[in-house]
């Protein structure tokens, strides 16, 4: 990758991220879509915390308004990291990181179900990679942890999450927004 381009990515981002406040990076949003999302956000948690900031709070309103202007929302799936980034293949996450990203995902399933009255919100524990039996049974778990994987947008290593670590989402949750 020469300056160039890396100067280049970093002004859409910047362009991107002054016109719409959920920008996602690049392999985000094709993760996204690819899944058959119609919108794509992302949300940062403090380190070790489960509880959403008033901004993360603002971002999913705004999402949901928007597409409820638009048409009636299917439903949400939201993919939520612990303070780590998505494991390699073979690897183990910790009891604390699965607890954690559980506990997020709790948190914004129920944010989303009980204030902003969406009936269904399926969420994805991105500290743990999909098991066998997922992936012999093709099931949504497995579909979508794997989709975002092979977009690059669940990176594993410090390699993968960019030069800036622009696409880096430990302590993150991608809300993916699907119409009818």
């Amino acid at each position: 990758m020469n300056i160039q381009s890396v100067i280049g990515s970093l002004v859409l981002a910047v362009v991107v991220s002054a016109s719409t406040s959920w920008a996602v990076d690049s392999a985000t949003e094709s993760a996204g879509k690819t899944l058959g999302a119609k919108m794509v956000s992302e949300i940062s948690f403090d380190e070790g915390k489960s509880t959403l900031t008033d901004s993360a709070k603002e971002d999913i309103r705004k999402m949901v308004s928007e597409a409820k202007q638009k048409g009636k929302i299917d439903e949400l799936k939201v993919a939520v990291w612990a303070d780590r980034e998505y494991p390699t293949e073979g690897a183990k996450a910790s009891k604390q990181d699965v607890t954690l990203a559980n506990d997020r995902a709790r948190v914004v399933k129920n944010f989303i179900k009980d204030e902003l009255k969406v009936g269904s919100v399926n969420t994805y524990n991105m500290t743990e990679r999909p098991n066998a039996l997922q992936k012999f049974m093709h099931t949504d778990t497995a579909k979508t942890k794997t989709a975002m994987e092979d977009s690059g947008a669940a990176p594993r290593t410090q390699d993968e999450t960019g030069f800036f670590n622009q696409k880096a989402k430990s302590s993150k949750a991608v809300i993916m927004l699907y119409m009818k």
